[in-house]
């Protein structure tokens, strides 16, 4: 997979540079698998509320990965900068009807025109649930010329707004529970993590690897002292906890790169299928309680997640040998 807003143009290292593909760094990719793995263990149907924390600051990665890797890509480009990136908001926006209607035939078409409205996530959650960062990425893109264009002190004060404002807990019904209803709003929060990618990108991922690996013995000490207090003390996840979250999977996977290296880069290799895999593995979940797989069940589910994982991103490879054009619509491959 060559650059898209979820990964690196080029890494350090990783098996690639010698066959004509470019290098990935294997660090970023494991973070990104670590995150979607908590991702689907949460929306598995096992009912497990403490591992929603995790899941959110994994979205909240993603959205800072977004923002990063497409400020890196603005401040090598050549060409100027457009104030609105049309472009990419409409690569986005195929592949997000794509995954409607794909979610309209596991769950059923609309009969009403107010059906297909709230299908689509405008005013409501979009159908399948987790399709919302989708939505929000894609006016996050759209605008991020913009924040690319604006002072770096102003993008600073505007991310410190959106993360500490946008965390409290009277900024709950502005979240993931609008009175009855998930997901139904941009919440700033995701602009908060995307800005705060975009004032990361003026390190290199080798700058920021380093960073990491000075303060990982102190992020595995006190992550789960936050993680705990969040949990049982707080209805809201703080700005706070999301950044720590990231820096405990950065942390986790650059031990992983380290001291697990055949592992991690098995990990690696799953990476580009990341965002197919998201988009699909709830529509998975609904395929396997279909065919009988009971709800509840901790053991069943906990083997039936990476066993999805894997059966998904082996679909997202099979249909790059087949049919490698249509990754681009669909799993916005570049």
């Amino acid at each position: 997979m060559s650059y898209s807003i979820f990964s690196p143009a080029s890494a350090p290292y990783l098996s690639g540079a010698g066959n004509g593909i470019k290098p990935r760094d294997a660090w970023v990719d494991v973070m990104r698998v670590l995150s979607m793995l908590f991702i689907m263990i949460q929306h598995a149907p096992m009912h497990y509320f403490p591992m929603a924390c995790m899941t959110r600051a994994g979205v909240f990665f993603f959205f800072m990965a977004a923002g990063y890797f497409l400020a890196r890509k603005y401040a090598a480009a050549s060409s100027p900068v457009p104030w609105l990136n049309w472009k990419k908001a409409a690569l986005i926006l195929c592949a997000y009807v794509f995954w409607i209607f794909v979610s309209m035939v596991f769950f059923g078409f609309p009969s009403t025109l107010a059906g297909w409205v709230a299908n689509m996530g405008i005013g409501r959650v979009p159908l399948g649930g987790v399709l919302w960062f989708l939505r929000d990425l894609m006016v996050f893109v759209l605008i991020s010329g913009i924040l690319f264009r604006i002072p770096k002190g102003c993008l600073a004060v505007l991310c410190m707004a959106s993360l500490i404002l946008f965390s409290t807990e009277y900024s709950d019904s502005l979240w993931f529970y609008h009175r009855d209803m998930a997901c139904n709003v941009i919440h700033p929060r995701g602009l908060g993590a995307f800005a705060l990618g975009m004032l990361l990108s003026r390190y290199s991922l080798k700058e920021l690897k380093d960073m990491v690996g000075k303060v990982w013995v102190y992020v595995l000490i006190v992550f789960p002292a936050v993680f705990a207090w969040e949990v049982y003390n707080r209805v809201h996840e703080s700005a706070l906890f999301f950044c720590m979250g990231v820096l405990w999977m950065a942390s986790c996977s650059l031990l992983a790169t380290r001291y697990l290296p055949r592992i991690s880069s098995f990990c690696a290799r799953l990476g580009p299928s990341i965002f197919f895999v998201y988009a699909a593995h709830i529509l998975m979940y609904q395929f396997l309680i279909w065919l009988g797989l009971p709800e509840g069940n901790y053991w069943i589910w906990g083997l039936a997640v990476p066993a999805v994982f894997l059966t998904l991103s082996g679909v997202y490879f099979l249909l790059g040998r087949i049919c490698p054009g249509v990754l681009r619509y669909i799993a916005l491959k570049s």
